[in-house]
């Protein structure tokens, strides 16, 4: 997913991007259910990624000295985008927690790589490392919300 002969500046706007792009897709989503408690997730959610999307962006332009700017028309990796699967019309936060941890869980594994990457630069192994923490901290926070959910609609979840 890391491409090798990524530089810091490509990797920065990258995850910036892919933060962007999540960001849009929770927010749309909640615009377009009536169900309250999937509105709240889903806003939630594009509230942690729209920080991220701002410390990245904020980190970008101190270290590079510029304003970024958006690439038009930039494809993050399919494995970066947020998945929704069938949704068709419905919009339950069972199904908002499930593909919220997957997409979690994805970011996590990008920026631990990212980190990994840049291993000498102990800014951005820092900047990476805390982001895939903060992203394991999050996939945690929606498996719980998964299991209580799915235990609130079907009973206890039996092993």
């Amino acid at each position: 997913m890391v491409k090798d002969n990524m530089n810091a500046k490509e990797a920065l706007s990258y995850a910036i991007h892919a933060e962007i792009e999540a960001n849009e897709f929770y927010l749309n989503w909640a615009l377009n259910t009536s169900d309250a408690a999937a509105k709240k997730e889903l806003e939630e959610l594009a509230d942690w990624e729209a920080k991220h999307r701002d410390q990245l962006t904020s980190i970008y332009e101190k270290r590079f000295n510029e304003k970024f700017q958006p690439v038009p028309g930039l494809t993050v990796e399919p494995a970066l985008k947020v998945k929704t699967d069938e949704f068709k019309d419905v919009y339950n936060v069972l199904r908002i927690a499930s593909t919220a941890y997957i997409t979690e869980l994805t970011s996590s594994e990008y920026y631990s790589d990212l980190a990994k990457k840049f291993i000498e630069d102990k800014e951005l192994n820092k900047l990476f490392s805390d982001l895939s923490d903060m992203e394991k901290s999050h996939m945690q926070i929606m498996l719980e919300r998964y299991l209580r959910l799915r235990e609130d609609l079907n009973g206890p979840l039996m092993l």
